[in-house]
């Protein structure tokens, strides 16, 4: 590229600048587009609109039900993570968002098509569409800005993608879905999971201000076709509303693209001409106030709201009931006893533990050959868009309610199960627990929700390595187990962090 190429801005500090730009954006305002040109944006116009209102009830619903003496950041990430439109819902095992679903952008396409040329045979008189063009792409700008920022929150607080539980740890590969491989070895590293957020966040910030507007486009669509890829190889779930977002991306910068080859690849100078509204001082003074307020709602707050959560004990893929003191840790099951009888380990057996495990917090998991229904955390279920309970067939009970708990005031640590439970074989068996330090007994009750009425209480005391766990378990049966712990170097986590020797 020759020195002497350069993009040349107005800088509107001087007046004879404003006058430049005030000249330049009447005749932009004045200029005739093609028949072509109509045709383009009153089909694209119509169907980027389209695309950036929410079109499923619960939205709304949530909206109206808000309570802001209990709002937390799940009701913010609500309003900027709607999904796009739906015409045509297709359910399958990747879930709402599947392949398949890619129909829903493409039918949308179509109805845009129709409605376009209705316009075109109403509309006979206009010469441009400079002003719609301009609301248009404010409209996606600051749809796009403020979704990448609310997305990117998740990862610069790292709540959607956190460290593996002892549970995954200890759970083979084959069991678990491509997802959950996928998010667990992002979780490890604790650093790429905040860059991760900050490379969605950046973006966002910069299509807030219309100069670095393109900028952030670009950067969006990367960012999101990157999602996509990712979404595909790992079966994610959120393919199609990465897509979407991506399609948003290029909306924005799509009108510098003739600009941008020009200078990149003509190696020319260009002159980057835009429409903006004329206002008068109380229009651009209610612009102004509207601009601040969606900006401080969506973005500081927003961020405040997200770290309020992290630092305090409200991550919804991880349990914040403290554990047991003593208890952490990965067990052999040495002797397990049912009603005085010592049943001999045996992996057929449904009932006598294989192993057992206690989190950092108050969960404890054991290994049976029993099979549970779980959550196969295929992404967001069409529970969220269509509230359609009756759907057991594809996806859970709506195990994700940990928000609605913490709001009633009652254990929220119950409606966390999804990082813990969800995209894994169902052979483990997964117990909140009440701990009395007092009297060591624990009164532990199932996660999941097609087992919620499976209780336990068993009394623990500690012998030297090992553990006792005497009382009663889900079925009413005495139960007797001797655990010793194991202590277990995993490669996944500790190769990524220290040097380890392999001989």
């Amino acid at each position: 590229m020759s020195n002497n190429t350069a993009i040349k801005l107005h800088q509107p500090l001087a007046s004879n600048a404003r006058d430049d730009q005030n000249a330049e954006s009447k005749t932009e305002k004045n200029k005739i587009w093609t028949s072509r040109q109509k045709l383009l944006f009153r089909i694209l116009g119509t169907y980027f609109v389209f695309l950036c209102i929410p079109s499923y009830s619960n939205f709304y619903t949530h909206l109206w039900n808000l309570e802001f003496s209990k709002i937390t950041y799940h009701d913010f990430q609500h309003v900027v993570a709607f999904w796009p439109p739906q015409l045509y819902l297709i359910e399958t095992e990747e879930g709402v968002f599947g392949f398949l679903n890619y129909i829903n952008l493409i039918l949308l396409l179509g109805v845009s098509v129709v409605l376009g040329l209705i316009w075109t045979v109403f509309d006979k008189r206009s010469t441009n569409y400079r002003r719609a063009y301009y609301w248009v792409s404010v409209l996606v700008r600051y749809r796009l800005a403020f979704g990448m920022v609310g997305w990117g929150m998740k990862k610069a607080f790292p709540m959607q993608m956190v460290y593996p539980t002892l549970g995954m740890l200890n759970t083979p590969f084959i069991d678990m879905a491509e997802k959950k491989l996928y998010w667990s070895h992002v979780g490890v590293s604790f650093g790429y999971t905040v860059f991760l957020g900050f490379a969605e966040i950046i973006p966002g910030l910069l299509l807030l201000h219309r100069k670095t507007a393109s900028l952030g486009g670009a950067l969006a669509a990367v960012v999101c076709f990157n999602i996509v890829l990712a979404n595909h190889a790992y079966d994610a779930g959120v393919a199609v509303p990465a897509a979407y977002f991506t399609l948003l991306g290029l909306f924005v910068v799509a009108s510098d693209f003739g600009q941008i080859y020009t200078l990149l690849v003509k190696e020319k100078d260009v002159r980057l001409s835009r429409f903006y509204p004329s206002y008068n001082t109380s229009q651009n003074r209610l612009k102004l106030a509207v601009k601040a307020v969606g900006i401080f709602i969506f973005v500081p707050l927003t961020a405040f709201m997200w770290g309020y959560g992290f630092f305090n004990g409200n991550n919804y893929n991880i349990p914040s009931t403290q554990a047991a003191p003593g208890l952490k840790g990965y067990y052999n099951v040495e002797n397990f006893a049912l009603n005085g009888k010592s049943l001999p380990y045996s992996p057929s057996d449904s009932v006598r533990w294989q192993d057992a495990i206690f989190e950092d917090w108050s969960t404890l998991s054991f290994r049976t050959n029993r099979t549970a229904f779980v959550d196969r955390m295929i992404g967001y279920s069409p529970l969220r868009v269509k509230g359609d309970k009756k759907n057991t067939n594809l996806n859970q009970v709506n195990t994700q309610d940990s928000d609605q708990l913490f709001k009633q005031q009652q254990n929220r640590d119950l409606g966390v199960t999804r990082w813990e439970v969800g995209g894994m074989a169902g052979d483990r068996s997964y117990f909140f627990y009440h701990v009395d330090t007092t009297k060591q007994i624990l009164y532990l009750q199932n996660k999941n929700k097609n087992h919620q009425d499976e209780r336990q209480v068993l009394h623990y005391s500690f012998h030297g390595d090992r553990i006792l766990l005497k009382g009663v378990n889900q079925y009413r049966d005495s139960v007797q187990v001797v655990l010793k712990k194991v202590e277990k170097i995993y490669p996944l986590a500790e190769g990524r962090q220290s040097q380890v020797r392999v001989f």
